[in-house]
């Protein structure tokens, strides 16, 4: 196995961010971490430094956004004289990311200043040895109306960062389970420099609130007391100018006759009916809207459709435009290729340069990159986040495959028909009585999705309340689910590993595939990745040579007869070295029919497929790693191979299977 570094893998979004612009930093004497240090160090800070050092935000100017900010300083030494430890950082940590917080009750990915998806538990690692870290929620008190949570946070702590004099590391999780969205924050209490952070008392209480509440104000604008009023009407004229299907666009189609809206059929209240007529003039910029006399307006037949369409159009290319900054590129729409305008069955094979959100929801769709070996950029739409799992972890620069694929039902959309069953009926009471562990806020999301496509027309609400399901829903969903050129696309890993580390690894790679025929080659070019690829196979044939499975002849580089099943042993050997030396366990790789217990503590990759790392006590077992394992990480896990998959069970379910294995072993006499 090669090692990688940290800045060599991708997690989460998939390459990050350029850093920003360092700040300027400021130089802090050495000072004890104890007893009359504390005294010294706050002495230190008033006395010599005071307001020089550290940047006091200005009072909060009337009219300004209110935000609450709870602040929490945690000293590890006094943590642990109380009986806790770092285990106590690890369950806040948890805790952030805890099931059921995120939007529609779905599980909380954890942010920092690059990613969208960080590792939580790496960062309780970097704490190890810190004198103490800070803990802050951030509430906003109209945390909905701002376009992104993670930008403010990022935004926010860009200033403080600039207040400090110093680089900070911090980890967040937005949360969902209260009536207001909130943030929490966990910041190191150590500077760039590796001394610690000592933050006067002041900037605490007041500068931090302050710095949230003024970049509030800065996207939402001044807050009056009469703010609910004005808090809508700000919103309805944002919305008259969005390149995206809106609630005046909903008002207009729903008082429209004929497809005609007159000035007569709108509100008489000015402040309504004010952005209603400002939303006809800027449909009719966008083609959408023709005036045909001065308070009559036609509106496209497929206004809604075509809204949709173009705000997905201008978001992929904002996000595509993303993706080829991180690629150290401008825009090159002579290279550009959308894999959803392409062939129905093209199948788009490359580098992958990374992947960017859609929309403000973290749990996707999402626009992939690909440099493929045609020479071009495609870029294509994967629907949600847990399709992207795979990629967590592998090298910068892995070698993927896309292609595009049908659209499909939702899991929400399952359920649903599961619930209504035979008589087509679903409700949230006859929910809860089939599956009494749902949550209800997990119940409700399956209410909101039906809201919706009754709007859309596919479903009906009877008299009661409850949902009259079509005998074709599914057929109807998928229509929906494919409209304006949503559907996903399919993503593999083909190799784990960059083409540099392909060309020196010791182990099967793409390259060997590619140079072997066991990859499609009908679409390679030799420009961009396609050369690259090229040149990457001339390295890799000194390595086999190297390795005794190659031989350069008088008509050019021959390979040994079973070369690729040598590699694969190699390969194997090398793996099962580095988990013992890792481990201090004995590691083997689980067969067909095995059955597997223990702590999934890693996901490892390989060329060409990733294990799941299930320690035991003396053992350290190698089977295969499947998506739905990352919520058991670090946790007992018990299950059996089936072939190429891991069929698992983890938490109390895992040991109630164990429980009963043990029960089962004692035989008649127990």
């Amino acid at each position: 196995m090669t090692n990688t570094s940290d800045d060599d893998k991708l997690q989460g979004d998939f390459g990050r961010r350029r850093a920003r612009a360092q700040r300027g930093r400021a130089s802090f004497p050495d000072v004890s971490i104890s007893g009359s240090g504390k005294r010294a160090r706050a002495a230190w800070f008033n006395r010599t430094t005071g307001a020089g050092a550290v940047k006091l935000a200005a009072e909060r100017p009337a009219g300004s956004q209110r935000v609450i900010v709870k602040a929490r300083v945690v000293v590890h030494a006094t943590a642990a004289a109380k009986g806790g430890s770092a285990g106590g950082l690890m369950r806040h940590a948890l805790y952030v990311e805890r099931d059921g917080a995120g939007r529609d009750g779905d599980r909380v990915a954890v942010f920092d200043r690059e990613l969208d998806r960080a590792d939580g538990a790496a960062f309780v690692e970097r704490c190890e040895g810190d004198r103490h870290h800070f803990r802050v929620i951030l509430s906003p008190e109209y945390a909905g109306e701002l376009e992104s949570m993670k930008t403010y946070t990022r935004d926010l702590m860009e200033r403080v960062e600039a207040d400090l004099g110093t680089r900070i590391d911090w980890i967040a999780a937005e949360h969902h389970d209260t009536g207001r969205p909130h943030i929490h924050l966990l910041m190191r209490g150590v500077r760039d420099d590796g001394r610690d952070l000592v933050i006067p008392r002041e900037y605490i209480s007041h500068s931090f609130r302050n710095r949230a509440e003024e970049i509030a104000t800065r996207e939402l604008g001044q807050r009056l007391e009469h703010s609910l009023a004005d808090q809508l009407d700000r919103r309805a004229e944002r919305a008259a100018q969005l390149e995206r299907f809106t609630h005046l666009d909903e008002t207009l189609l729903e008082r429209a006759r004929a497809q005609e809206v007159r000035i007569g059929d709108l509100p008489e209240e000015a402040r309504l009916r004010g952005p209603l007529v400002q939303r006809l003039n800027r449909l009719e910029n966008f083609g959408l809207a023709e005036r045909k006399a001065p308070d009559l307006w036609r509106l496209d037949p497929e206004l809604e459709d075509r809204l949709i369409r173009l705000a997905d159009t201008r978001e992929r290319e904002r996000a595509a435009a993303r993706l080829l900054a991180r690629d150290d590129r401008g825009p090159e729409p002579h290279r550009t290729r959308e894999l959803e305008q392409a062939h129905s069955s093209q199948r788009v094979t490359g580098r992958l340069v990374g992947f960017e959100r859609l929309g403000d929801d973290a749990r996707g769709p999402y626009l992939v990159g690909v440099e493929s070996i045609d020479g071009k950029f495609w870029t294509a739409r994967v629907a949600r986040e847990e399709e992207l799992r795979a990629l967590n972890g592998v090298e910068r620069g892995a070698v993927v495959s896309l292609q595009r694929a049908t659209p499909d039902l939702k899991p929400a959309d399952r359920t649903i028909l599961d619930i209504a069953g035979e008589e087509q009926i679903y409700s949230a009471e006859r929910h809860k009585a089939l599956i009494p562990s749902d949550r209800d806020n997990y119940i409700q999301m399956h209410v909101r999705r039906l809201e919706a496509l009754r709007r859309e027309g596919v479903v009906e609400r009877t008299p009661g309340g409850d949902f009259h399901l079509p005998a074709d829903y599914a057929e109807r969903v998928r229509r929906i689910e494919g409209r304006g050129g949503r559907e996903s696309a399919k993503l593999q890993v083909l190799d784990s590993h960059s083409l540099e580390k392909q060309s020196a690894y010791r182990g099967p790679t793409w390259l060997d595939r590619m140079a072997s025929g066991g990859e499609d080659r009908s679409q390679l070019r030799y420009e961009g990745f396609g050369e690259e690829a090229r040149v990457a196979w001339l390295k890799r044939e000194e390595t086999l040579k190297s390795l005794g499975l190659g031989v350069d002849a008088p008509d050019g580089f021959h390979t040994t007869t079973d070369w690729q099943k040598q590699l694969k042993r190699i390969e194997r050997s090398d793996l099962l070295q580095k988990i013992e030396r890792d481990t201090g366990r004995v590691p083997h790789i689980a067969r067909d029919g095995d059955r597997v217990e223990g702590i999934f503590a890693s996901r490892i990759h390989a060329a060409d497929k990733t294990y799941a790392l299930i320690l035991q006590e003396r053992t350290a077992t190698l089977a295969p790693w499947r998506a739905e394992m990352d919520r058991a990480l670090n946790q007992f896990v018990s299950g059996r191979v089936n072939g190429r998959d891991f069929d698992f069970n983890y938490g109390r379910e895992a040991e109630k299977s164990l429980s009963k294995g043990l029960m089962k072993g004692l035989g008649p006499d127990r």
